[in-house]
């Protein structure tokens, strides 16, 4: 007796466990278009620092009375410090959202563009402050009294963490740079006294430049003469803690290297 032929068997579905089951699908969290900023603590702390630093420019610096009368100086007034900080911050958040890879060019203007600006705008803030102070002088000549806003300082705390997270962001080891990075894990020796005070003395040199350039100049025209100064200092300030570090650290000085080499 012939057999009537037997439909094929349904294919089995593979056996998956309990984890499998649970296992999170990875492609639910990529984003669509780019990389979220969020991924990214650097660029989310350099915005952050871009926002506060806009919503300080348009806030009253100083306030106080001439008599009765409320008076107020923002960055918008005298020279605008405050417009070319929220012009400063416009362009910074630009480059966060618009242009992600801009902070890891290995070698280049691109990677020490963070740094410049971050420190640039900082010196503004301090310009404003000088600013700030000469406008409450002349309150107080006409029988007035005034004090620093607190516009002001928070323009300072986003200046202050653009210089922090740009300094950062320029000095940090990128794979494929040329230059080797300072091992940091490890127990310091007598030639790193070079490469720490050419750094330490060339920041101080800097900041001594830029003070003295706002003590001299009038408030008007104390930006180039502020860059100018500043770089000196920085220059000397790196030339005379590298000489004392290669005195210090038993070294003769062969010229200019990078931080990473003594």
């Amino acid at each position: 007796m012939s057999q009537s032929p037997q439909p094929p068997a349904a294919p089995q579905a593979p056996n998956s466990s309990a984890a499998d089951r649970l296992r999170w699908d990875e492609g639910l969290t990529k984003t669509r278009r780019g990389h979220a900023i969020l991924h990214s603590p650097l660029r989310l702390l350099i915005a952050a620092g871009a926002i506060i630093m806009i919503v300080g420019s348009f806030l009253p610096w100083a306030q106080g009375f001439l008599g009765l009368l409320p008076v107020q100086f923002g960055g918008f007034d005298r020279a605008s410090d405050g417009l070319i900080l929220a012009v400063f911050g416009i362009a910074v958040l630009f480059v966060v959202v618009r242009i992600p890879d801009f902070f890891d060019a290995v070698e280049g203007p691109r990677r020490w563009a963070p740094l410049f600006v971050g420190v640039g705008c900082l010196g503004l803030w301090l310009v404003g402050w000088q600013q700030s102070l000469i406008t409450i002088e002349s309150w107080e000549r006409d029988y007035g009294h005034g004090s620093i806003a607190a516009g002001f300082w928070i323009t300072g705390i986003g200046a202050g963490i653009l210089a922090v997270t740009g300094t950062y962001a320029s000095l940090r080891y990128r794979e494929g740079q040329k230059t080797d990075a300072t091992a940091l894990l490890r127990r310091p020796r007598r030639t790193d006294a070079g490469p720490i005070l050419a750094w330490v003395l060339g920041i101080a040199g800097l900041l001594l430049g830029v003070w003295a350039a706002l003590a001299i100049f009038p408030p008007i025209s104390v930006a180039a003469p502020m860059v100018f100064m500043g770089g000196i200092g920085m220059i000397l300030g790196a030339y005379l803690g590298r000489s004392l570090g290669a005195t210090l650290g038993g070294t003769k000085d062969r010229g200019p290297t990078s931080l990473g080499r003594s």
